[in-house]
This record gives structure tokens, C-alpha cells and sequence, in this order.
């Protein structure tokens, strides 16, 4: 008998039967029960289950095809809203495919029902045969209807400037494996969607079975599992008078409620999301929350219906934010993404906004890439010059981390008060820091500078003084040969003498000419960067007189033109190449991370004094990635010194392989080092961080604290005459021999260990060879968050990038997907696996190939009585609403509960704060919200100041219950809690 009849005959004489004490005294529990012989009875299922799989494998497919087509088919019938024409054995092969022809697509999405919010039975709202009721579900196949009845699993809808098309992204066609058309529009918006040539749709998103679509006209939402539409305009609400098959007569419209207008009616932008206890639509759905943007104003479109507005700007896009924030940006050439809390009563955007990203001066929260704001996205901000990527701190954003990443640098991430981003460019080859003026010291004439018409120039006192003869503008000017796409480093002291004022410009570069202008007759000494656009670049001295006198002049001194290390942070004071012989710049792989090597004693980079590195006795952060080898002494990666030694900080690599920090104000001195030894030849990411709040140095090497020391009476850093150092010491020696560096930051601030962490999770990709920059073109068109794998798709007018983390995984254009001619992309949207990209020509679907079971993913639960988080902060004693709120129905009643934690912001802990509340509360018909009684405590409250307070409020004109804090004056306390909510009966449930 063999070892498969053996299972089969065991199987066969276990005891299945239920205990009886006369005709089955052992049961299934006993003597040669199945329970009884449980482990023997798997092990046979195994044996019998193998032999199976091995007859399988061996049946001759040829002649039994039929019989296997069958068992497909059955298959197939099982998973639900699939087609007989979307799969073969269950799998969906890749998809690079033409959805639609022609230059008027403006917007797309991906629109995901597995991830909808889930009915209160569990199910899905698109269920098969859930619509049936309603207009749509009926439709004969048409021009403008497919095959299929229920709404799509997964859709792709794409907007053109007068209709929208909705795709089948899991129903490939068997012929041309394109997804199929579900339904459209016509191409003469005037049915169900108002616009126009002139009025046209500008902007489409859509969640839990509602589609938001903007017009010129205003904005339309429409109800999938309602069968209506609603418009919103500068008048204010109305219903659309006809159903979803009506979509394309011309339908009339309701009367209008005015208290829901919206500033202006042409939209630019509509965002949607669904907060946790949102009220439920007439088929058990939450409803989102909605913000668009307008010619005056970023407008939030409450669930119940409510509208609010931020007005005072003309805004472009916005995004939803963190737990109940909203970020917006501006038209034109403003650079700022303005971000404040959901509101819920209209308000200027001046009281509105608690910061803003920009890369400009003011009050700023992190400074972004810099350019004109032209996308926003979870997480990111798009720009003419690049993107930048956000890691935020909620409670305290200014402390958050901000990556910059453009066409020709990324630089990984930087935290809180950033002060230098360097060695993150893409140029590779060697380069040496010879000067390429020539005479900039004057100290041998002032040959090799051209003068201008009635210009006259001469040394006096060891400076190039250059003259009028009017009042007219004069120059003195120098060409240099340059290198295009090198960044260079220019300095120069300068007075304006005896004119209006004394100009150092360049020209030949980058954008717009950069001045550095002198406004007073007392020396400035600058220095700033310039990045080459052509093979001539051009350094004036220009002298620009008070109008009505001649003979006037300004003076120059210490001209010089070095190829550099660009600073790509805000601050652009980049690191000068030094020394005589060559630095090597060599990728990690094509596209990859750059490391710079080759320091020695005559080649290291180096920034002349910068008041932006005087940290004073506050805290300071450095991340920067390094490479060693073997080497015979120390070596000098980073360091900020003078000559002879003041205050000053340093990481050393020791002649062991131990990293080492020192920090000393000039007297006092302090000094981490690590146990282990780094001279290995691995890439890491190494973080020195001078932590005030906790009085130690800390050496973090790839997320993992490696060593720390007590700061002791460690004063102030400050150094006037100090210089910052790459590769050498400031007394010229111990150079970075065996060393490869790149991707050094420096902030004014202390990066806390998750920041720290997460850094490094990111830096992992980069270390191994990723790629890392922008590629196609360097502004971004659109941007769009993956809400599974968390990869950003960023289009550009040369292709698509998608990137996770810093590393670019791919990289879309008609050199690598077939079915556009167009990279020229104006929309993208990334979801699931698939990708919809809209191009000048034509809008394309990009799908993974993909199993049957990946294509059923199903969303996650509704959170119906399930704590949601709340975040915010407060930096004084002002009471403070955070987190989104609790709307109440009429008739409603019910109870919320709220356990919040507060805190100092920071290392220290000054401030723990703890409340533990709970309120009773109801509305009657026609009535306002009303707590019953009074908020009451939960537990005893722990806290260190008994001024600080937690609680419920109510707010009759928006009808919500929220959370409030009262902080501490001068202090900032992060606040994170968590709220319950228990509704009870009511007459009725929905809001809609």
C-alpha cells in the first residue's frame, strides 16, 4: 500500500461521529477520533493534498483543455465584478494602453472603491446588484454606457474640458487589452456637468461614491449611490433636476440655498476626504469633506452642507493635511503653501494660516525648494524647480523635515531651522578649486578687466575703484570660460564710494542676473552662488550714480570665481573648492547619490565665516553620509573652526575607525566617540547632533545611537573668524584621506531619534544606489500620493517620475511606454498598482501585472465607535480647537470621550499633561447642539501646571462638539489625544 492509500485509509476510519454513551462511547474526542488524532490527520491532508497537486501537474493539458477551460470559468464567475473579458487564469497581465485621444484633458484619477469607507453591514456600496435601483444601473450599451451595470471597482476617470469618461480599470477588452469604457458624458457639457469651451471643467476627484467635478461654472458633485447632482456657485446650492442616465440632456435646476455660496464660481481645484465620525448619507456612507479653490478664496464644504471659506487670495490648489489641517497655495508668483487648521467659520486667510512653506523671508514653517507654487499633494509640494517632500512634526511643523529633490540635487532630508545643504548635486568628473579671475585682488593691476564706455577704472588703496564720467551707469567687467550646469562660488567685498550704489553681477548663469549690491561706503563680504547656463560667464562691476552728478565711483576687492559644492538649502552660501589638486565626484550608480573624495592637505571645500553656522548655545544637527577605507591617522569629515582655535565643532573618523565628536566654546570642551569602527569601505548615514535639551553630544549612525557624552559646562559655539571645513582641519591637517562624503546638512535644531530613524529607513535606497533625482524636466505639473504603497507620482512637462522615499523607482515618457506621444503630462494620478497619466495628446492607462486575489483587495472597516486621533499645539495660554470635530444631526443624541496627552515640545518633558473627559450631548428638532450636564472627568487629570486644561465645547453655528486646550504661556505643548464617539438613536441618522 502506498504512503497516499495509507492517508486514505486513516482518514476513512477516524471517528467523526458525536458521543454517545451507547452507539458511540469514544466520540471524535476519543479512541480513534479525528480531534484525538489531530496532528496525524493534518499530516495525512498534507500527503493526500501533495499527491493531488503532482496528478494536476501531470495532466496532458492538450487533451484535456476543455475540461480546464471549465474550471477557468468557473473561476472566473466567482470573483466578484470582474468580466469575462478582464482576466486570463485569474491574472491581469501589465496594461500600457491610450484611454483617450486629444489635447483637452485637464484632470484624471484613479478612483479606488476598495478603499472606500465600508456600509455599516460591512459590505461595499458597489456591490454587484447594490445599484440596481437606481437610473444608471439599467443603461443600455451606447456611445456613451459600456457593458457593464455596476459602478467600477477600480475606475479611472478622466476629465476633458467639456465631459468625463469613467474606465473599467480591472475589465481589459479581449481584443485590444485596453480597460473599457463604464459610462461618459458628451463632449457638449450642458447636461449633467454645466461648462463649457469658455466655463470648462478644471478639476475631478472622487471618494466614497461621490464624484466632485469643477467648472467654470462652479462645482458639481454627484452621487453615485443617490442618483443625483448638486451644483455650488457664487449663489449658493441647487439640485440638479434629473438623474445620472440623464447626464447628457439639458436639465433645469431646483431652488437655490443660498447660505451654501461659494465666493467665486470658476473652481481651480476640488479635493476631498472623509473624516473619522463624519455624518452618513442616506445609503450608509461618510460623507466627505471638501475643499476647493477659487479666484477669492480656499473653500471647505462641510458634510452637512455647510460652507466656510478662507478668503483674501486667489488660491491654485489644496490639499488635506494631517489629522485636520489643510494646506493651500496661491496663484501666480506667490511662493507660499499656506497651512491652518479645518475651519469651521469663514475667516481671512491672515488669521486663518499658523504658518506658511515658502523660500522667502517671513515667518515660514520650512522652506521648500523655492519657485512658483504649482501642486500640492499629502506630503509634498510642487514647484517650477522641483519638488520638495515632507516628513512633518503635526504638533510643532516647524520642527518637521523638508527634502528638497530637483532635476540636478536631492537633498535628503533636512530638519527644523536648516542652515546648509551640501554635496547633493548630480555633477560627477574631478574639480579643483583654482580661481578663475584673474587680478581679482588688484594686487598686480587691474589687468584682464574690460571697462565700459566712459567708465574709467584704476587701483587705489589696493581696491578697483571704477568711475562715471556722468551720471549714467558704468561697468568694469571680466568673461570667465565655464563649465554649463557647474555651480560656481562668487565673492566679493565691495563699498558704494561716492555713488547711489556698487553692483557685483553675474551674467551667463541661470535665471535672472544675481547682484550683490553695496549700499554703504563700508566694505561688504559676501559670497553666493551662481549655477553656468553658458560656456561664458560674466562677472561686472557696475557703479550706479546718484542722478545730476558726474564723476562718481564705487569700490571692489577680493574678486573671486571658484567651481563649488552648491548650498541647496534656502540659505544658498554654497562650499568653495580649494586647493590645487582635484576632488573626484563619482555616482553610486547611474543616477545615484554623488561622493565626493580626494581630500588631501591641497584640495578640501571649504565656506568662509557665515553667521547662519553661529548656533549659539542652542542645539545643532548634521546629518551627512560617509564612505572609509583603510587609513594611517585621523580624518577630518566636517569641521567648524578658526585659526588658532575658538569655538568650534568637529567629526573626526580616528585612526581606529571611530567616529568622533567634539564641541568646545573655546574653554570648555566635550567629546563623544563610538566603540565601534567604521573603516569598512560601507556607506552610512552618520548623525552628530549637539543636544541642548538633553546636555550631551549623540553619535547616530544609521538610526542607532552610537555614542553619547555630557556636554558639562559646554557654552555658546559662536566663532567670528570661524570657517566651516570638508575633507581638512582649519589648521590644514588631518585630511579626509580614505574618506568618500556626500549629502552633508546642518541645522540649527535637534532632530529627535524618530526623525533620526526615519532619515535613515529613507537613506537605505540612496546608500545602495538608487536613483534620487527629478528627471524629465524641473517643474512639476501635478502630484498625486499613492494611498497604499505611499509612492508620489510627480509630472513634469518631460515625463512622470514616481518616487518612494528619495529614491526615483520609476520614471514614465514615451521612451519607455507605448501608448503616449505626448511628454508633455499635465495630470497623473497613482492608486493600487495603477497609474492614469494625462499628456498633451492623449491620456494613457499603466497597470502592474497583477493576481485575481490583489484585484479584490477590500478597504478597510468604516470607523463607527473606534478612537480617532486628534493633533495640534499650543504656544501659549490661548484656548485652542484642534482636530477635526463631531457634527450633530437635529434629533441626535450621544456621548464622546476623549483621552488626550500633552506635552512640552522637545527632549524635556517640563509640561506632561494628561485629561481623560467625557460629555453627554443631544440636538433637538430645530434646536442647537446642547451638552446634557457638564463635561466630567473620566479619571483624576495629571499635570505638572494646573492652568493647562482639556475639554469639550460646543459650537452652535457649525452645529459641532470639539476639543479644546489651553496651553501654557511661553511654552509650547504638543497635544495628541483620542476620541470616542457613541451615537444613539435618532429620527435621523443622515445627513443627506
Amino acid at each position: 500500500m502506498s504512503e497516499v492509500d495509507e492517508a486514505l485509509d486513516r482518514l476513512s476510519r477516524y471517528n467523526n461521529g458525536r458521543y454517545h454513551p451507547e452507539t458511540n462511547p469514544y466520540g471524535h474526542t476519543g479512541k480513534g477520533g479525528t480531534l484525538a488524532n489531530w496532528v496525524r490527520s493534518g499530516k495525512d491532508g498534507v500527503t493526500i493534498w501533495n499527491a493531488m497537486a503532482a496528478l494536476f501537474n501531470s495532466i496532458n493539458f492538450v487533451t484535456e483543455r476543455s475540461a480546464v477551460a471549465e474550471i477557468y470559468r468557473r473561476c472566473q464567475d466567482l470573483v466578484a465584478q470582474i468580466t469575462a473579458g478582464s482576466t486570463s487564469a485569474l491574472a491581469f497581465p501589465a496594461v500600457d494602453k491610450s484611454l483617450v485621444t486629444g489635447p483637452d484633458i485637464v484632470d484624471l484619477i484613479v478612483y479606488d472603491t476598495r478603499l472606500d469607507d465600508r456600509l455599516p453591514d460591512g459590505s461595499r456600496w458597489n456591490e454587484p446588484g447594490r445599484c440596481s435601483a437606481l437610473s444608471y444601473w439599467g443603461e443600455a450599451q451606447g456611445s456613451y454606457r459600456g457593458v457593464k451595470r455596476d459602478f467600477p471597482m477600480v475606475a479611472g476617470i478622466i476629465a476633458l474640458q467639456t465631459r468625463i469618461l469613467i474606465f473599467d480599470l480591472l475589465d481589459l477588452d479581449p481584443v485590444t487589452g485596453a480597460p473599457r469604457l463604464w459610462a461618459s458624458t458628451n463632449a457638449a457639457g450642458n447636461g449633467l456637468i454645466s461648462c463649457g469651451s469658455t466655463l470648462p471643467i478644471t478639476s475631478i476627484t472622487a471618494r466614497n461614491g461621490y464624484i466632485y467635478v469643477g467648472t467654470g461654472m462652479g462645482l458639481h458633485i454627484i452621487s453615485l449611490t443617490g442618483d443625483w447632482c448638486e451644483r455650488y456657485d457664487n449663489g449658493g446650492r441647487r439640485r440638479r433636476l434629473g438623474t445620472i442616465a440623464q447626464r447628457n440632456a439639458v436639465l433645469s435646476e431646483g431652488p437655490v440655498n443660498a447660505a451654501a455660496a461659494l465666493p467665486a464660481t470658476g473652481i481651480n481645484c476640488v479635493r476631498a476626504h472623509v473624516y473619522p465620525g463624519a455624518p452618513l448619507d442616506t445609503a450608509g456612507m461618510p460623507i466627505p469633506t471638501v475643499a476647493v479653490t477659487t479666484s477669492g478664496s480656499v473653500s471647505v464644504i462641510h458634510p452637512t452642507g455647510m460652507v466656510v471659506s478662507i478668503t483674501g487670495g486667489a488660491y491654485t490648489g489644496a490639499a488635506f493635511f494631517g489629522a485636520g489641517r489643510l494646506c493651500a497655495f496661491l496663484a501666480g508668483s506667490d511662493q507660499r503653501f499656506e497651512v491652518g487648521p479645518l475651519p469651521y467659520a469663514s475667516v481671512d486667510r491672515a488669521a486663518w494660516r499658523q504658518g506658511y512653506y515658502n523660500n522667502g523671508a517671513g515667518p515660514r514653517l520650512l522652506a521648500h525648494i523655492g519657485g512658483t507654487a504649482t501642486a500640492v499633494a499629502p506630503g509634498a509640494l510642487g514647484t517650477s524647480t522641483g519638488v520638495s517632500l515632507l516628513a512633518e512634526d503635526e504638533a510643532n511643523p516647524a520642527n518637521g523635515m523638508v527634502a528638497n529633490i530637483s532635476t540636478v540635487s536631492n537633498t535628503g532630508w533636512m530638519q527644523g531651522d536648516v542652515r546648509l545643504a551640501a554635496l547633493c548635486d548630480f555633477m560627477t568628473g574631478s574639480v579643483t578649486g583654482l580661481d578663475m579671475i584673474i587680478n581679482g585682488g588688484f594686487d598686480l593691476g587691474i589687468a584682464n578687466w574690460a571697462q565700459g564706455t566712459a567708465a574709467s577704472i584704476s587701483v587705489v588703496a589696493g581696491k578697483m575703484r571704477v568711475a562715471s564720467a556722468s551720471d549714467a551707469w558704468v561697468i568694469a567687467e571680466q568673461n570667465l570660460p565655464a563649465v554649463v550646469g557647474q555651480t560656481y562660488a562668487v565673492a566679493a567685498n565691495a563699498n558704494k564710494g561716492t555713488a547711489g550704489s556698487g553692483v557685483v553681477r553675474c551674467w551667463g548663469v541661470e535665471g535672472a542676473p544675481v547682484d550683490r549690491t553695496a549700499t554703504s561706503t563700508i566694505d561688504f563680504a559676501q559670497s553666493w552662488q551662481v549655477t553656468a547656463a553658458a560656456a561664458v560667464t560674466t562677472v561686472q562691476l557696475q557703479v550706479r550714480p546718484v542722478a545730476g552728478s558726474a564723476g562718481q565711483y564705487a569700490e571692489f576687492d577680493n574678486i573671486s570665481v571658484r567651481p563649488c559644492s552648491a548650498d541647496r538649502s534656502y540659505n544658498a552660501v554654497p562650499l568653495t573648492v580649494m586647493g590645487t589638486t582635484p576632488l573626484m565626484r563619482t555616482a553610486v550608480a547611474a543616477g545615484g547619490m554623488v561622493e565626493w573624495s580626494g581630500w588631501s592637505t591641497t584640495a578640501w571645500l571649504e565656506q568662509p565665516f557665515s553667521a547662519r553656522l553661529n548656533v549659539g548655545s542652542g542645539p545643532l544637527s548634521m546629518p551627512i553620509v560617509f564612505r572609509a577605507g583603510e587609513g594611517a591617522g585621523a580624518e577630518t569629515l566636517v569641521s567648524r573652526d578658526s585659526t588658532p582655535s575658538g569655538a568650534r565643532w568637529r567629526l573626526l573618523l580616528t585612526a581606529g575607525g571611530s567616529l568622533q565628536l567634539v564641541a568646545s566654546d573655546g574653554t570648555n570642551t566635550a567629546t563623544a566617540i563610538t566603540s565601534a569602527t567604521y573603516r569598512d569601505g560601507t556607506r552610512r548615514e552618520v548623525v552628530p547632533v549637539i543636544s541642548r535639551s538633553l546636555a550631551r553630544l549623540e553619535i547616530w549612525v544609521d538610526g542607532e545611537l552610537a555614542a553619547t557624552a555630557a556636554l558639562g559646562s559646554l557654552g555658546s559655539l559662536d566663532n567670528a573668524a570661524a570657517t566651516l571645513r570638508v575633507g581638512l582641519d582649519q589648521q590644514g591637517a588631518n585630511p579626509a584621506t580614505s574618506c568618500a562624503i556626500s549629502m552633508l546638512r546642518v541645522s540649527a535644531s535637534e532632530m529627535s531619534p524618530a526623525q533620526i530613524r526615519r532619515s535613515a529607513a529613507d537613506m537605505r535606497p540612496v546608500l545602495a544606489g538608487m536613483p534620487i533625482f527629478l528627471a524629465g524636466a524641473a517643474g512639476i505639473t501635478a502630484l498625486s500620493r499613492c494611498p497604499l504603497s505611499d509612492r508620489l507620482l510627480a509630472c513634469t512637462a518631460a515625463g512622470s517620475n514616481v518616487f518612494r522615499g528619495f529614491a526615483r523607482t520609476a520614471f514614465h515618457s514615451s521612451a519607455n511606454i507605448t501608448s503616449t506621444t505626448s511628454n508633455s503630462h499635465k495630470a497623473g494620478s497613482l492608486g493600487g498598482g495603477m497609474l492614469l497619466l494625462g499628456t498633451a495628446a492623449q491620456s494613457a492607462a499603466l497597470i502592474d501585472a497583477l493576481g485575481g486575489k490583489e484585484a479584490l483587495l477590500a478597504g478597510g472597516p468604516r470607523p463607527v465607535a473606534r478612537p480617532w486621533t486628534v493633533v495640534g499645539r499650543t504656544i501659549d495660554a490661548t484656548p485652542t480647537m484642534i482636530g477635526p470635530r463631531i457634527f450633530v444631526g437635529e434629533r441626535e443624541t450621544g456621548t464622546a470621550i476623549i483621552l488626550m496627552k500633552g506635552r512640552s515640545s522637545g527632549a524635556s518633558a517640563s509640561d506632561d499633561l494628561t485629561y481623560h473627559r467625557r460629555v453627554d450631548w443631544y440636538r433637538d428638532a430645530g434646536g442647537d447642539v446642547t451638552f446634557r450636564g457638564s463635561v466630567l472627568p473620566v479619571s483624576p487629570d495629571s499635570e505638572t501646571t494646573s492652568s493647562c486644561d482639556c475639554t469639550f465645547v460646543s459650537d452652535s453655528a457649525s452645529q459641532t462638539i470639539g476639543v479644546r486646550v489651553i496651553g501654557k504661556a511661553a511654552a509650547t505643548i504638543a497635544w495628541e489625544g483620542a476620541v470616542t464617539v457613541y451615537r444613539g438613536p435618532a429620527e435621523a441618522t443622515y445627513a443627506q
